[in-house]
């Protein structure tokens, strides 16, 4: 992939702002709507399921196509498939708007997740291609910022807007207000995000080798996981569940003939040979599903337990939210040897906010704000871990699996979010009502749960740092760091020249290479070059 500039070294802040702008539409939407949700039953006459339905929708459809959505951007362009995006929010959140019925509200619902994983798919490997270095170090901060900010102005708001009625819309203007704001990003994105296309070598191979069977298998074992655990449904529907492990055993080996024949998989799980990168997303997966976990447990303990009236309870996991943002300058600001140590850190003051949030004085009024500190120490923490284990990421994976590493993290962040507030929403209110615990025990045993697991990734960030390319490694072409210019990230491998056989100089298995490598980097998939077929470029 090449990006024109016009005739700069890279693209500046500029364009990092139109990406980070969509991202922030798309988390302030997800906020906005679950707090609007009660009006909308009200005016439209929703039941319950619809109502779920219409918020889950949204997450459902943009899980099962974030994958899918990077490996566009690889092929066409993160600008072009960005700007897709953002006008197919635009034009879904007009629908949404102007729905008078259910059917029409959910299938526009549907709309903007599809279209929310063309946008934000993007924004990982658009700071992946286009910043190296600090670069692109204060760029993931940057991004953590957006985050954090989205979902906390999301929160503030929604009922804000819904209660102010703007021109008698009602809930509509959550909706109606992407319409203005989504035609001046996209101008915006024209002007200023740069020209990226692949290679011309490397579109044929791209248009001859659409994975649509690995696709396919992506999508029905991503929907296999999240539908039983979003929606209310039957005892029937674990069946889905179950059917989850064969359909994730057939993608593996679907994706496995797709690279032993030279194609481009849907979901190339190669860079998961690194224990870098097998490590960094360990980490990432349970501190992204106690984080979920912890805001839902939160809006069922301070308004159930402690009486809290609801815009009070919204505003306490606030400075959790905000806490998470600031945390994101302190990497792009710290030398290695401290940046190295940020994921294991962020793990500790994560695991310390969980086992101190059931500890600390809680009650209405003023009584609530020592639990909004020790939030808010968690809050920190896990910004901390999130922006400086993307940074390992981004250093152990070469720019040509950008889309890989993006899909990956986005649709992993999607289903361990609904998993763990499937788990701790169900535990919570069942210790609760049990003779043996109550609620107090339950609120203490369920927050004692997320500091195990948040202190099991604590091992695993550390292993991710350890295993990591280190101050002493020689510089790939890529910008990946190789220690010591052995063939593997984090394994052994041969020094000097790629020959044959062995991994990219980058760590990771060449696309094209021929043969059985010795090294651990190919211990998930073997390649073979096809007859005819030129080994793609580093990028």
């Amino acid at each position: 992939m090449r990006a024109t500039t016009g005739g700069r070294a890279g693209p500046g802040g500029s364009a990092l702002l139109v990406l980070l702008i969509g991202q922030a539409m798309a988390n302030i939407d997800l906020a906005i709507v679950n707090l609007a949700a009660p009006a909308i039953s009200a005016d439209l006459d929703v039941g319950s399921s619809e109502l779920t339905l219409m918020v889950t929708s949204y997450a459902l459809c943009s899980a099962v196509l974030l994958a899918p959505a990077a490996r566009l951007g690889e092929h066409h362009g993160v600008r072009r498939v960005y700007l897709w995006g953002l006008a197919l929010f635009t034009l879904a959140s007009l629908a949404c708007g102007l729905a008078t019925g259910t059917g029409v509200l959910i299938a526009g619902r549907c709309l903007q997740g599809a279209a929310t994983a063309l946008m934000t798919s993007q924004v990982l490997v658009g700071i992946h291609r286009w910043f190296t270095g600090s670069g692109r170090a204060r760029a993931l901060g940057w991004n953590a910022v957006t985050l954090s900010g989205g979902a906390a102005l999301g929160q503030v708001l929604g009922g804000t807007i819904v209660s102010a009625d703007l021109l008698g819309t009602g809930w509509r203007a959550v909706f109606l207000l992407n319409g203005p704001i989504g035609v001046v990003v996209l101008l915006m994105g024209v002007a200023l995000l740069p020209h990226d296309r692949p290679d011309p070598a490397d579109a044929p191979a791209g248009l001859r080798d659409n994975d649509v069977p690995g696709t396919v298998l992506l999508a029905a074992a991503t929907l296999a996981v999240l539908i039983p655990l979003s929606l209310e449904r039957p005892d029937w529907i674990w069946v889905l569940l179950a059917a989850a492990v064969p359909l994730a055993a057939q993608l593996v080996r679907t994706e496995r003939r797709v690279i032993a024949r030279g194609g481009r998989p849907a979901l190339d799980l190669r860079p998961l040979a690194a224990p870098t990168v097998r490590w960094s997303l360990a980490a990432y997966a349970g501190t992204t599903l106690t984080y979920i976990a912890m805001l839902y447990l939160l809006s069922l303990h301070l308004q159930r337990e402690l009486g809290l009236p609801a815009w009070q309870a919204g505003l306490v996991p606030l400075g959790w939210v905000l806490a998470f943002g600031l945390s994101g300058p302190v990497l792009g600001r710290s030398p290695r040897s401290v940046a190295r140590l940020l994921p294991f850190a962020g793990c500790v003051l994560l695991t310390a906010a969980y086992a101190l949030a059931p500890v600390v004085p809680a009650g209405t009024g003023t009584a609530v704000w020592p639990l909004t500190a020790v939030l808010c120490v968690g809050g920190f923490g896990l910004g901390l871990t999130h922006t400086s284990l993307l940074n390992v990421l981004t250093t152990a994976v070469p720019p040509r699996y950008a889309a890989t590493l993006s899909g990956t993290v986005n649709t992993l962040s999607t289903v361990v979010g609904v998993t763990g507030v499937a788990l701790f929403g169900a535990a919570y209110p069942w210790l609760g009502r049990s003779s043996w615990a109550g609620p107090a025990m339950a609120w203490t045993l369920t927050c004692a749960g997320l500091a195990v697991i948040t202190a099991l990734c604590a091992l695993a960030a550390l292993r991710a740092v350890a295993t990591a390319p280190g101050d002493d490694g020689a510089t790939a072409a890529d910008g990946a760091v190789v220690p010591g210019g052995a063939g593997a990230v984090g394994g052994t491998g041969t020094s000097g020249g790629a020959a044959a056989g062995d991994p990219g100089a980058d760590g990771l298995p060449e696309p094209g290479n021929t043969g059985a490598a010795t090294g651990p980097a190919t211990a998930v998939f073997t390649t073979k070059e096809p007859p005819g077929r030129a080994t793609p470029s580093a990028d």
